[in-house]
């Protein structure tokens, strides 16, 4: 077998598995909250925006630091580096006592994970260039089926056993992840950079791309549009647990599992219709389809502040999540035409650091906003109101910034 096709396979189960560890805990904080003892739903609400947004906040800053000395060092001991991190941090996170060593925790993993991209980037340089479209996607297919998976498996496993054994299962998980990487992987020999493997290097280049990326103005808009999109779409993610508490149908007993299932509708959702609006962008324009599906996704977040009964919820988070789903893929659509070839690499990797401050800014202001309005006569509906002007704030910019012109940029 070619060592590509071999690496492939090995970095997809490994990201499979990885992503099913990393959602067993995400959506649970509230309730692993309350067993360690936040029992006020004012501090509950803030805290569980804190620990969702502490990852992806230092995230968002090293992962144009991982990524070039990846580039310098290999990709292998990136994902290894990614994996061990979480074994760590993640396994520590099971006897965490308090909510500020969660947090500690949560932010030395966010410094030191982060494995989509070294995966991504160790396969793609090996693989045929005519093959590149369909195993970035095949790939991103491996983390979306851990999403589904794992968000309803480890509410069972914290209805069960307690919400701290997720952290443990998460750990196990990517200790597995990292021995396939170890023992299955192979990098390919010239896929390195040549340049000098020195801190000041690295940080040159960082510094040199990030100015040239925020000089373009295109860009630099579109990024402001995303970052609104995003935010306010998982701006309820960390009370939603709490949420879905106070609605007919959901059995305290079973509240992990019920939340993890409405988790999984939105990334089923995602699985279902992401190649297909990667295929619409490309034949009508990622510029188009960034700003309406945003506007639909809007649509689709307002009426889950009027919601019942948690199969409404569950529903309504299905068909955000189809539309979500074209705002990524049209946003990489549209920044490699807006950049030059050479640049290529750097303004996808400034997007994915935007999408990761996007991740941490939304949940940190749901959490402040949840505490602000708990104990109120509406309680967190008007949340997902925010949520929904957020996005519809962000398709809006997206429309009129960023002209439909765009995508007939040539690189």
């Amino acid at each position: 077998m070619e060592p590509w096709r071999r690496n492939f396979r090995v970095v997809w189960g490994a990201n499979f598995v990885t992503a099913i560890g990393m959602t067993t805990f995400l959506p649970l904080f509230p309730l692993h909250l309350r067993e360690i003892g936040v029992v006020d739903g004012h501090m509950r609400a803030i805290w569980s925006g804190a620990l969702v947004a502490a990852a992806p906040l230092t995230a968002a800053f090293m992962g144009p630091v991982w990524g070039a000395l990846g580039d310098r060092v290999g990709r292998k001991p990136m994902l290894l580096r990614a994996n061990a991190a979480i074994v760590l941090f993640v396994g520590a996170m099971s006897f965490a006592t308090t909510p500020w060593m969660l947090l500690a925790l949560r932010l030395l993993q966010g410094v030191f994970s982060g494995f989509i991209a070294p995966a991504m980037t160790l396969v793609s340089v090996s693989a045929p260039a005519q093959q590149q479209g369909r195993i970035a996607g095949t790939l991103h297919t491996s983390v979306l089926a851990g999403n589904i998976a794992g968000p309803a498996i480890g509410g069972w496993i914290g209805d069960q056993y307690g919400h701290h054994w997720t952290f443990l299962v998460c750990a196990a998980l990517s200790l597995a992840a990292l021995v396939a990487i170890a023992l299955g992987v192979e990098e390919v020999e010239g896929t390195r950079a040549d340049a000098p493997t020195r801190e000041r290097t690295t940080l040159a280049v960082l510094l040199r791309d990030a100015a040239a990326f925020l000089q373009a103005g295109p860009l630099r808009t579109m990024v402001l549009g995303v970052l609104a999109v995003r935010g306010g779409a998982v701006l309820a993610d960390p009370i939603l647990a709490d949420y879905i508490a106070t609605l007919r149908g959901a059995d305290e007993t079973r509240l992990g599992t019920i939340t993890g299932l409405a988790f999984g509708a939105t990334a089923l959702a995602t699985l279902l219709v992401t190649p297909w609006w990667g295929r619409i962008g490309d034949e009508r324009g990622h510029s188009r389809l960034l700003s309406r599906c945003g506007a639909a996704a809007a649509i689709c977040l307002l009426p889950q502040a009027l919601v019942g009964h948690v199969g409404q919820l569950a529903a309504l988070r299905f068909a955000s999540g189809v539309f979500l789903a074209g705002v990524l893929p049209s946003a990489f659509g549209l920044a490699a035409k807006l950049s030059p070839i050479e640049q290529r690499g750097a303004a996808n990797g400034f997007m994915f650091a935007a999408i990761g401050l996007a991740s941490a800014i939304g949940p940190l202001l749901g959490g402040a906003c949840a505490g602000a309005l708990d104990g109120t006569k509406l309680g967190i509906r008007p949340l997902f109101v925010v949520s929904a002007v957020l996005v519809l704030g962000g398709a809006w910019w997206l429309r009129r910034r960023v002209p439909t012109s765009a995508d007939a940029s040539a690189a």
